[in-house]
């Protein structure tokens, strides 16, 4: 393991700059904390290019993750000051990694796929995905202007799940228009028909798409929706929580197709 002890190590300045959009894509590369998170990472054979460790963290963690993965050789040893300029959060758990990013394969036979309009909201949107993991989901698919999936908060709302279900970003909707093509159809939750969601079909090949905490679904997926409807509220609140609409409706999918626990 080596050590560093200077902030203008070009290591540690490139390792800064992932904390922008545009250097993330451009690199390729993305950045997570916690050791829990690493080994998450590891499991989905997700490549780590480097660990950096806080020097006040537990030896015992070095034992538990580093040694027992053989990653010492991509570890770097850091001062306080030099975690903190590279961590995000203010309990970043002593260590931080960087993580070449990779699509998941995608298929295209029956189940579901979960279509996130424009959602800005990062917890909401890492909720969205650590559910759709948990409920089987094929994939996730992103429209333009929805919030980035490497922003730090999105990551962590996901629970290490985003390791483990592809996430599509499809700007111009081709890939929701070929699954259309190939039988999927779309269901839209909206606030503006009487349609009860619970007297869908959700059998079959299946796309649940929600919009935007604030204006809903974006008129372009409005218009290539096979089906409008609305969540039962019988308790007459105006709307939910776009990550609660999305877990009712997901796992309304679960419970028609009595999909077997893995």
């Amino acid at each position: 393991m080596q050590y560093i002890t200077s902030k203008e190590n070009s290591l540690i300045k490139n390792v800064k700059k992932l904390k922008e959009k545009k250097h993330r894509v451009k690199e390729g590369l993305f950045l997570i904390e916690g050791f829990r998170f690493i080994e998450e990472a590891i499991k989905s054979s997700y490549n780590v290019k480097y660990i950096f460790i806080d020097e006040s963290s537990p030896s015992e963690l070095y034992d538990k993750y580093i040694k027992k993965y053989n990653l010492n050789d991509s570890t770097y040893m850091v001062s306080k000051n030099i975690f903190n300029a590279i961590a995000s959060t203010e309990t970043p758990q002593g260590s931080v990694a960087v993580i070449e990013d990779k699509k998941l394969p995608v298929v295209d036979c029956e189940g579901f796929y979960v279509l996130v309009d424009k959602v800005q909201d990062p917890g909401n949107l890492g909720t969205i995905i650590r559910t759709a993991h948990a409920s089987g989901s094929l994939g996730i698919i992103m429209t333009k202007g929805t919030v980035d999936i490497y922003n730090e908060k999105t990551l962590r709302s996901t629970m290490g799940s985003i390791f483990n279900i592809p996430i599509i970003e499809d700007k111009d909707l081709s890939f929701v228009n070929e699954l259309r093509n190939k039988g999927f159809k779309v269901i839209t939750s909206s606030l503006d028909t009487e349609n009860n969601f619970y007297d869908v079909d959700l059998s079959g090949k299946v796309i649940i798409s929600v919009g935007n905490e604030g204006n809903g679904i974006s008129e372009e997926i409005y218009n290539i929706s096979d089906e409008k409807v609305k969540i039962p509220m019988p308790g007459g609140a105006e709307s939910l929580n776009v990550s609660v609409a999305s877990a009712i409706m997901m796992y309304e999918v679960v419970r028609q197709n009595d999909i077997k626990v893995k």
